[in-house]
């Protein structure tokens, strides 16, 4: 794991449901415009950020950590 496979994989969890990003970001809690550099592989995701985007993907943590999810 390179420690943006989280990313990735949020970012194929919203193309793959799809989801509006912006609408997630809210959910989660978050303000879209860091929501989105996270998608752009252009920021890492805090610890206490996982929880909160999980949540609002409806998955689990360990989904959002497999590689390839």
């Amino acid at each position: 794991m390179d420690g943006m496979d989280f990313n990735r994989n949020v970012k194929a969890a919203i193309e793959r449901g799809r989801l509006c990003a912006a609408r997630v970001a809210r959910e989660a809690g978050m303000n879209p415009k860091i929501f989105y550099k996270i998608l752009a592989l252009k920021r890492k995701v805090y610890a206490d950020e996982v929880l909160p985007i999980c949540r609002a993907l409806g998955c689990t943590v360990d989904e959002m950590f497999e590689k390839g999810a």
